[in-house]
């Protein structure tokens, strides 16, 4: 009898396709907050090995986690949460960043602690945001020429992109790691997930859609070239790229320092109603 109690407690263990369909109906209750990992799953996660699950005794899944050089977690229920923290304790000193809603990053970090690198840099609340038709602001001014970057203007978006790291995290990736950072930046490209205003060969608004699902898309990269500023093309270049989202999607999502008072009042300025918070660690 004990041995059949213990087997039937929830288990963490690596997803695999097969479990698509379960992982799905996790994540969809919750589709703005999860807009990432089901992304991931439509890019191939569960098939590469990504992903973790906290399986229960009537084969739900009660939580998600990807593993890796980034971790994302959902799951919702603290012991679910536990449950993936010890299935992710020994590859813990390899974690480069913990990016997700705000509990639950802050207790699976306390759960992880002595395994975890040094913090190099913590963004403990982020302001959670999303839009929708119903929501959206009105596009006054003209439609902004909004439009997918192209291959041929990799130079510029990875200088674009680059710098505005530089500005958010503190280093510069084309210093770090050029290669890699350009090919990072060429797969948003190739992708479809880089839109750009372009004025006189120069990137006038840029943002990137860093997840994409039939219910939800994320932003991210949002950015409006520092001589421009204050002149209205962040406004119009944001409600022009959500239009042209929202035609393919249910909504739009976005996460912000809660310091970058700027950027709170351009989100809540063109319709985006704040839904959570999330947190970032980098390591």
């Amino acid at each position: 009898m004990l041995r059949r109690g213990r087997h039937r407690q929830p288990q963490a263990r690596l997803l695999a396709a097969a479990d698509t369909s379960r992982a799905e109906a996790l994540l969809e209750q919750h589709p703005l907050e999860t807009v990432f990992l089901r992304s991931e799953i439509r890019q191939g996660a569960l098939r590469q090995g990504a992903l973790l699950g906290v399986e229960r005794p009537d084969h739900s899944l009660g939580g998600v986690l990807m593993q890796g050089a980034l971790v994302v977690p959902w799951a919702p229920d603290p012991r679910d949460l536990a449950t993936l923290a010890a299935a992710l304790r020994p590859q813990a000193g390899w974690v480069q960043l913990i990016v997700g809603p705000q509990a639950q990053v802050t207790e699976l970090q306390t759960l992880l602690q002595p395994w975890l690198p040094p913090v190099r840099l913590l963004r403990a609340e982020q302001p959670h945001y999303a839009v929708d038709g119903a929501t959206l602001a009105p596009l006054e001014g003209g439609i902004a020429p909004v439009r997918r970057a192209r291959v041929e203007e990799l130079d510029q978006m990875a200088e674009v992109g680059a710098a505005m790291h530089l500005g958010e995290v503190g280093f510069d990736p084309l210093l770090v790691d050029p290669a890699g950072w350009r090919e990072r930046v060429l797969t948003l490209i190739r992708r479809g997930r880089m839109y750009v205003w372009m004025e006189d060969g120069r990137v006038a608004f840029k943002a990137d859609c860093a997840s994409v699902t039939a219910e939800a898309v994320q932003l991210q990269g949002v950015w409006t070239d520092p001589a421009l500023r204050g002149q209205g093309r962040a406004t119009r270049g944001l409600l022009a790229l959500c239009q042209l989202l929202l035609r393919e999607t249910q909504a739009v999502t976005l996460f912000v320092n809660d310091f970058n008072d700027v950027a709170i009042r351009l989100y809540e300025r063109t319709g985006f109603r704040r839904i959570g918070s999330m947190r970032t660690v980098l390591f």
